[in-house]
């Protein structure tokens, strides 16, 4: 949903941390991609929804999705075989 709905490429997903959600202004801070610029893109309130749910769920610490059984960071290879499945 944050993919499709933000216009994300997986490595900016993976990548994406708790702070980088910004649900005063309705936003998603992606960090250092090409060029190493940050950009934003929107936050639609459906999304927002979804992700208080998951945090209230999952409670991530850093990293917006971490891995199973004590956090990280998911690699790219996890995530697209994640994806695959579902």
């Amino acid at each position: 949903m944050v993919i499709y709905s933000g216009e994300l490429r997986i490595s900016e997903l993976i990548n994406l941390k708790v702070k980088d959600i910004d649900n005063a202004r309705m936003q998603i801070r992606i960090s250092q991609v090409k060029g190493k610029k940050d950009r934003y893109t929107l936050l639609s309130k459906k999304t927002l929804l979804t992700l208080r749910l998951y945090f209230r769920e999952y409670k991530p610490e850093e990293w917006l999705f971490e891995g199973e059984g004590g956090g990280g960071q998911y690699t790219i290879v996890v995530f697209t075989a994640f994806l695959k499945r579902h």
